[in-house]
């Protein structure tokens, strides 16, 4: 698997992203990114990504805009989403986005979801802000 320069796998990954993964990330500054390379556990019955999988992984990505710019933990209250073009099978996917601004409770973010071809997916999320310095638990 060619993984483009600056990514990382999450290799501290838990749960539905280490069950669907394995999943990438770069980070310039406050900007990040998130790649993977769907495979056949990621296909529907036509042979294209599920659209679930698409959701599921801009909606991790949109989070984690949210945490490298303001430095606060999220949890999804609304994603609303526009599905572009399929993606295929094998094909490298990433993920970026913006916030558009945030008060002490809430954050909105627009995301986008490339393949090598095309835009895939657009996306628009609120996002709950946790207090500030809550701690990740991990369930094993």
């Amino acid at each position: 698997m060619d993984i483009p320069a600056g990514f990382r796998e999450l290799t501290e990954a838990t749960g539905f992203t280490a069950a669907n993964g394995p999943w990438f990330e770069k980070v310039e500054g406050n900007r990040v990114w998130r790649g993977f390379m769907p495979g056949p556990q990621h296909a529907n019955a036509l042979g294209i990504v599920h659209g679930g999988m698409m959701a599921a992984f801009i909606d991790a990505a949109l989070g984690s805009v949210v945490y490298r710019a303001i430095d606060r933990r999220c949890v999804t209250l609304k994603l609303t989403l526009d599905y572009l073009t399929p993606a295929r099978v094998g094909d490298w996917l990433e993920a970026t986005g913006e916030l558009l601004g945030h008060d002490e409770h809430v954050a909105q973010v627009r995301g986008r979801l490339y393949g090598p071809r095309h835009d895939v997916l657009a996306g628009l999320g609120d996002f709950a802000l946790l207090r500030p310095g809550r701690p990740l638990k991990v369930r094993s």
